[in-house]
């Protein structure tokens, strides 16, 4: 029987010591953005390895000198992936993409399933999901698929984010949030990544899904009283209705978000509606989020 070779030699405490990034912290990379990914002794405990130090010393670099947390996680891991070929995150997001487009089900359950077990919960919904449907979406649109298989990858990563949803942990900061798709907009997924990666966090989602009235997300927004309402927008189109109801959104809560492609693509669109563009990534969006949240509670 071959023997595994344990790399990890130094448990988190001298890890915080070498390091002074809390223990919590160390935790808290780890399930958010697999970084560092800790080997385990027999009794369970973490053992982290010289390469693990590393990576946690550039993590730190990167932070230090302003970079998000979630973008520097996938800057120090991208080393990992080129070198753990074929289980990196590339290499299951292209596996992914052939599994919907054969209409095999079952093998992107699988995949799926390996992924889950290598990554967080939040970098398979923000990196693998993502870029599964911008994979699927070209091809729609160069032709290489049909819409019906789009639709079914889309359907597919759909039901996978609402059973995320649906599992997610209780509400911990005891704070509302409202994530809807702007009138006639009908792409949800955007939206429903932002709703997963805030349930999971801790706050209470309320999440409308496609092509939201306005006046209906106003009645929304009086009965439950959200520190935020959060709104998606893919198309010029879509803005346009938006700026048609701006009166009606300015008092819609005290934080108004805007996201989707259309305010990727001019982020000052947000700012004329009266409202915050957060950022293109959905964690990045979240940190940026939260940060939000914190400035409130610092000022009151």
């Amino acid at each position: 029987m071959e023997l595994k070779v344990i790399k990890g030699k130094y448990t988190a405490h001298q890890v915080e010591e070498r390091t002074e990034i809390p223990a919590s912290t160390l935790r808290q990379w780890e399930r958010r953005y697999g970084v560092p990914l800790p080997e385990r002794s027999e009794s369970g405990y973490r053992l982290y390895s010289d390469d693990d130090l590393k990576l946690i010393g550039e993590m730190k670099n990167h932070i230090a000198g302003g970079v998000p947390a979630s973008r520097a996680a996938t800057l120090v891991r991208q080393p990992i992936h080129n070198d753990r070929e074929p289980q990196h995150l590339l290499n299951v997001r292209s596996r992914l993409v052939g599994a919907l487009v054969d209409l095999d089900e079952q093998r992107a359950e699988s995949i799926l399933s390996e992924a889950y077990s290598m990554y967080p919960v939040e970098v398979i919904v923000s990196e693998v999901f993502h870029g599964v449907m911008v994979d699927i979406g070209t091809s729609w649109h160069d032709g290489s698929i049909p819409i019906t298989t789009e639709h079914f990858a889309s359907n597919f990563v759909r039901g996978r984010l609402r059973l995320l949803m649906n599992i997610s942990g209780p509400t911990v900061t005891g704070l509302s949030v409202i994530i809807a798709c702007a009138p006639q907009d009908m792409h949800e997924l955007g939206a429903l990544t932002m709703a997963v990666l805030l349930r999971r966090v801790g706050y209470q989602i309320y999440f409308t899904g496609s092509d939201t009235p306005i006046p209906d997300l106003v009645a929304m927004a009086e009965a439950v009283n959200p520190i935020a309402v959060m709104i998606s927008a893919s198309s010029r189109e879509s803005v346009s209705v938006l700026k048609q109801g701006k009166d009606l959104l300015s008092n819609l809560a005290p934080l108004l978000i805007f996201g989707g492609n259309a305010f990727n693509e001019d982020p000052s669109e947000a700012e004329s509606l009266g409202g915050h563009f957060l950022a293109k990534s959905a964690n990045e969006a979240v940190e940026s989020f939260n940060h939000l949240i914190n400035q409130r509670r610092s000022s009151q």
